[in-house]
């Protein structure tokens, strides 16, 4: 059995200028299985290449790019143009789609740097920069010896000086009962739970009783910021129909999926 290079298929993340993108290739090395139980391939050494493009009338012209030393998944990358930063999250090898990533950021000037500091001690529950580029939301939890989860918290992280500002919260899950989204300006950030509505309003963490209908799209950039996206002529990337930007209202049961 001989191991063979092998690629995802691209993926897309616009960034808030709608010329200016992210393209995700995931290359890896795979071989067929013995097992049928491990799927039709057995897959190892994830590494990422993320390209920021640029469309142009003769074609898309490559920017900037990015090699990762795993796999990472095209709703965990985002670049903000205004500020010039990469928000990536990428996974641990071989552990291709789960929870085990580590954030790290590519800001224009000081250097890149990643959180959590231990991620194994740390998961990553969601992820969102803000729509001004300065924060970064994250839902986070401490994997237990039987494969739950515990101290949930949201923690809000400063691209600039790096200091994090950090919330308990009571319980977290992937139902649509529970999410975040950030206000358009990035001033204010919305945080979902069954009951009741939470906001993030720059100092402290309280409970609101107006909020965005719509929580299953965090922010207004990233792969879930347009209905579709695909690479045309020349490389260039074709972006579909912007979702709009939610609407303010009171009522828990007008909340609405977005995609």
């Amino acid at each position: 059995m001989i191991w063979r290079d092998a690629q995802l298929s691209d993926e897309i993340s616009p960034s808030d200028n709608p010329n200016v993108n992210l393209v995700l290739t995931v290359h890896y090395e795979e071989k067929d299985s013995w097992n049928p139980l491990n799927g039709t391939t057995d897959k190892r050494n994830y590494k990422s290449k993320i390209k920021l493009i640029e469309n142009g009338v003769t074609g898309a012209k490559t920017l900037r790019e990015w090699d990762l030393p795993s796999w990472s998944l095209g709703d965990g990358i985002f670049y903000h143009t205004k500020s010039n930063t990469l928000f990536v999250l990428y996974g641990k090898d071989d552990e291709y789609g789960t929870l085990n990533q580590t954030l790290s950021i590519y800001p224009e000037v000081g250097g890149a740097f990643s959180y959590p500091a231990t991620p194994e001690k740390k998961i990553i529950f969601q992820m969102a920069p803000s729509p001004n580029g300065n924060d970064v939301a994250l839902i986070t939890a401490s994997p237990t010896n039987e494969d739950e989860f515990t101290e949930f918290e949201l923690s809000i992280l400063h691209t600039k000086d790096k200091k994090v500002q950090s919330f308990p919260l009571s319980f977290w899950t992937a139902l649509p009962l529970y999410g975040i989204r950030w206000a358009e300006d990035g001033n204010k950030l919305f945080v979902r739970t069954p009951d009741r509505i939470l906001v993030w309003n720059g100092n402290e963490l309280v409970e609101t009783k107006s909020f965005p209908d719509c929580f299953t799209i965090s922010t207004n950039f990233g792969k879930w910021a347009y209905e579709s996206a695909s690479i045309g002529e020349g490389g260039n990337v074709v972006l579909g129909k912007k979702i709009k930007s939610p609407k303010q209202i009171s009522n828990l049961d007008q909340i609405k999926l977005c995609r």
